[in-house]
């Protein structure tokens, strides 16, 4: 998404993804976390849709076994093309982007289904689900 977004808004046309090891303007590049998992600090957007479903929290701490990410030269250029960094870590590196124009636009780099039980859902998954359903 981040990759197409560059290639199509940002007209970056060699944009790509260091994990496919393929020549271009790597837009999404190694991060180094662990395999094991790792928890990360957040600072949350206010007013976006990801501080929303957390009941306007600033912060919070997810799990993560994630390998890559925004590369930081791009982050300022694809917060200002519509895809809103929603999300940052304690490096100020992005963790989340949405779509303010969509129903339901969010990808986060972390893993909301590592909190997430049937007993007590991630508040990410809670609201797919009203998007879903219309509410």
């Amino acid at each position: 998404m981040l990759v197409e977004h560059a290639r199509h808004v940002l007209q970056i046309s060699d944009a790509v993804h260091a994990e496919y090891g393929v020549p271009g303007v790597e837009v999404v590049t190694a991060l180094g976390c662990s395999l094991d998992g790792v928890d990360v600090e957040l600072a949350i957007r206010p007013g976006t849709l990801l501080a929303g479903l957390h009941g306007g929290a600033r912060t919070l701490t997810e799990r993560t076994t994630c390998n890559y990410g925004l590369n930081p030269a791009f982050q300022a250029e694809i917060d200002a093309s519509g895809l809103a960094i929603s999300a940052t870590d304690d490096t100020t590196e992005a963790r989340a982007v949405e779509r303010g124009d969509h129903p339901f636009f969010l990808a986060t780099l972390y893993q909301p289904q590592l909190a997430s039980t049937p007993a007590r859902p991630h508040p990410v998954f809670v609201g797919l689900v009203a998007a879903l359903l219309g509410g």
